[in-house]
């Protein structure tokens, strides 16, 4: 199990640091490189990595109760576990409306739609890492 921890944070770690670079260059590589086909195949191994994070950011949570007040270790697990969550919520919806639509990432004609990305895209890397960090250090009980 703990392999699979380690393995599950390099992933997270390595996704993160890819998203958050990507997010910041993106846009100068416009003319030179096919972006939205890139965030396409970025949106698959972001689905594939906010999964494990939410569900070992949720055990975090169930392990801190709290019982003896609101502890860093208690603030720290419920913080990061409703960020994970609300960044699940909004990348899936967004995610399967584009899929639905048929629309390739990102969306650049639609103002609304590239606001929620850019939310995404800038706390998929906050989340995804620290949860990456946690795992890969062997804190992620």
């Amino acid at each position: 199990m703990e392999v699979a921890r380690k393995v599950a944070g390099i992933y997270m770690v390595a996704l993160a640091a890819v998203v958050g670079i990507f997010f910041i260059i993106n846009i100068f590589l416009l003319d030179s490189l096919d972006v939205p086909g890139i965030w396409a195949a970025l949106d698959y191994l972001m689905a594939i990595a906010l999964i494990p994070a939410l569900i070992f950011n949720y055990m975090r949570k169930r392990e801190e109760r709290g019982g003896e007040g609101i502890t860093r270790s208690y603030l720290e697990a419920n913080v990061l576990f409703y960020l994970t969550a609300a960044v699940v919520l909004i990348f899936f919806h967004n995610w399967f409306y584009q899929l639905a639509e048929g629309i390739q990432s990102p969306d650049l004609d639609n103002h609304s739609r590239w606001i929620i990305w850019a939310y995404v895209d800038t706390m998929l890397p906050l989340v995804v890492g620290a949860t990456g960090c946690r795992l890969w250090c062997g804190n992620g009980k």
